[in-house]
């Protein structure tokens, strides 16, 4: 995986708006993603914690943007405090959207 960060205005950036359907696009712009190399580097942990990026955002983008790929949060995985990016605040959402991936992949 490339590490360094995609610059939007780098001729290798693919841009989302025409890869993904608005509303999905809208979402991942609003968090500071406008590039599919941009999405690829915050696969899974950073949109996982994005406002806006439930487990249904999640799959979507997860199914068009990388396709074969199924993020599937073990049962046992913590994750501490430290290592999320956002403010505390978003430690809860975070665990509530990995539980509903959880639980939506049980079925």
């Amino acid at each position: 995986m490339n590490t360094c960060p995609a610059h939007p205005d780098s001729p290798a950036a693919t841009p989302l708006k025409g890869v993904l359907p608005p509303h999905l696009w809208r979402v991942l712009a609003r968090n500071g993603i406008t590039t599919i190399e941009q999405a690829a580097q915050s696969y899974p942990d950073k949109l996982l914690q994005m406002p806006s990026v439930g487990p249904t955002t999640f799959r979507q983008i997860e199914e068009s943007l990388f396709p074969g790929m199924r993020y599937a949060p073990s049962l046992c995985e913590q994750i501490a405090p430290h290592d999320l990016e956002l403010a505390s605040k978003s430690q809860p959402f975070f665990r509530r959207v990995q539980n509903a991936l959880r639980r939506h992949d049980l079925k």
